[in-house]
């Protein structure tokens, strides 16, 4: 009696154990979306990434998209304080606060979103990772949109009709190179960016092509001007708050990993190439007017930008890593991954 009582307990408790653990590994990630529900990045971006994660997991682990629980700019802190448990951000939108994502929102780069997103990850990986700017977070992936170009209204021909446009600018590198180039900067989300354009309060804007044709902006910025590598560019995230990361089981940590890093910069990035090639084709049909700067005037704009990547050199320093090393390592990655995908970096 005594023995069948101790294998009953036994069975009751191992029963109990597994439910608990089998409980325990279900795990709902809240994911708050503060883009419109047609964007790119959620429909070809984060919705198809969710689905692989809850596949892989077995459905131990999902993601459930809620509307903003915040401000565009807020949501990193959202998630490092348990407001959401993942998001997508902007670097830019908090100025200062991620010295090291600017290496890739810096001039001159590469146009190619597939190109300047994993070089730009491998690099942050080598050198940046340990200095840990995404702290209280588990960082999946970074990646970048294509290049930005300079969109204005009518009327801009040249380098000499720049000097005192009203332009918005995202971010703290944005504003330094409206700066070098005589425009006036007004600060303001993405979120915002129609309503200004649409109503004069700014001239223009540095925007991807994708975004100018996504937000419906083109008929109030027919014009752009273009150089090689694009003048600036927007360094994205997706974090996952440590807390969430926790509740997850270490398998299915690592069924996630596997669809995270360079794997998810590759895919994200491709859709970012595929939407902004489709985008520069749509905006040139519908009468864009395109002025590419080249000789003499490409030398001027190189020249007056060239302090910005000194700066830039300088604080990363003070942040403790190799900003040289660094640099020269993402300009060869560039260069490599260009070639790995046969593709042309700009």
């Amino acid at each position: 009696m005594i023995r069948r009582n101790f294998i009953a307990a036994v069975s009751s408790l191992t029963l109990l154990a597994s439910a608990t653990s089998a409980l325990a590994e279900d795990v709902v990630l809240r994911f708050s979306n503060w883009l419109p529900p047609t964007h790119p990045i959620l429909t070809d971006m984060i919705e198809p990434w969710a689905a692989e994660v809850k596949a892989a997991t077995e459905g131990r682990v999902s993601v459930q998209i809620l509307p903003a629980l915040g401000a565009p700019g807020a949501h990193f802190d959202m998630v490092r304080n348990g407001v959401a448990d993942i998001a997508f951000g902007v670097h830019g939108y908090t100025p200062e606060r991620f010295k090291l994502t600017e290496m890739v929102e810096l001039p001159f780069t590469a146009e190619n979103a597939q190109v300047n997103s994993i070089a730009n990850w491998r690099t942050y990986q080598k050198y940046f990772m340990e200095a840990n700017e995404h702290e209280g977070t588990h960082l999946l992936g970074l990646w970048v949109p294509g290049s930005y170009q300079l969109f204005t209204r009518a009327g801009v021909e040249g380098v000499d009709d720049l000097d005192g446009l009203r332009i918005r600018v995202p971010g703290a590198i944005v504003e330094q190179i409206a700066t070098k180039l005589g425009l006036v900067s007004i600060s303001s989300p993405l979120t915002e960016a129609y309503d200004q354009i649409s109503r004069g309060i700014i001239d223009g804007m540095f925007q991807t092509y994708g975004t100018v044709l996504d937000f419906n902006m083109s008929e109030h910025m027919p014009v752009v001007m273009t150089v090689p590598g694009g003048f600036a560019a927007s360094s994205q995230f997706i974090v996952v708050s440590d807390a969430a990361w926790n509740r997850i089981s270490p398998e299915d940590q690592v069924a996630i990993n596997a669809l995270s890093g360079e794997e998810m910069v590759s895919k994200f990035a491709t859709v970012w190439q595929a939407h902004n090639a489709k985008a520069i084709d749509e905006l040139m049909a519908g009468g864009l007017t395109r002025i590419e700067l080249t000789g003499a005037d490409l030398d001027e704009m190189k020249e007056r930008l060239a302090p910005i990547w000194d700066q830039w050199t300088e604080d990363a320093k003070a942040k403790g890593v190799d900003a040289d090393a660094a640099v020269a390592f993402y300009q060869e990655q560039l260069d490599e991954v260009a070639e790995e995908l046969g593709v042309d970096r700009n």
